[in-house]
């Protein structure tokens, strides 16, 4: 997996420490899990590991067809208003491409991150599931711009590529 990460002008975050993790990984949504990696000059990261890709029917157009799915479970940590906050991608390689799913965790009380940001449909804004009516967000903290899925010919080997945006928040 490679992923670059970048501020909202485009500028590459390089120096930043950030936890990748494969969904299918031992607790991958455990503190511990994966690997710290630190991005380089041009905000970019790198991370291998033997991944099993599970096969799935989703629904794509048609409420009455589900496609043929592939899909792997991406989770990436960083900063989020001094908290830490893991980013779960969801990939699925159908027929017409990759699709992709985006949701936000902080830990809970137990430390694994397990308690998904809150939506607030009222002020189309975000914030801390234990903290609702606190600090009220413009977005989760982070936006992947692109992203690809597909399988190395040569190698066998499945390949994923990001770019994700570390955005800039406002308070509301």
């Amino acid at each position: 997996m490679k992923a670059q990460f970048v501020h909202e002008d485009g500028r590459a975050i390089s120096g930043m420490n950030v936890r990748m993790v494969i969904g299918s990984e031992k607790d991958s949504r455990a503190p511990n899990a994966g690997k710290i990696l630190t991005t380089d000059g041009e905000g970019r990261v790198s991370y291998t590991v033997d991944a099993p890709i599970k096969e799935r029917k989703i629904q794509t157009g048609s409420a009455f067809f589900r496609s043929a799915s592939q899909l792997i479970e991406v989770g990436f940590e960083m900063e989020l208003l001094g908290r830490r906050a893991l980013y779960w991608i969801e990939l699925d390689l159908v027929k017409a491409g990759p699709l992709m799913g985006q949701a936000a965790y902080v830990a809970g009380s137990s430390g694994r991150f397990d308690q998904m940001l809150k939506f607030n449909e009222k002020t189309h804004s975000w914030s801390f599931p234990d903290d609702p009516k606190g600090m009220q967000l413009t977005g989760t903290g982070a936006n992947v711009l692109q992203h690809d899925m597909k399988k190395n010919a040569a190698t066998g080997r499945w390949e994923i590529d990001m770019k994700v945006e570390k955005q800039k928040w406002e308070r509301r």
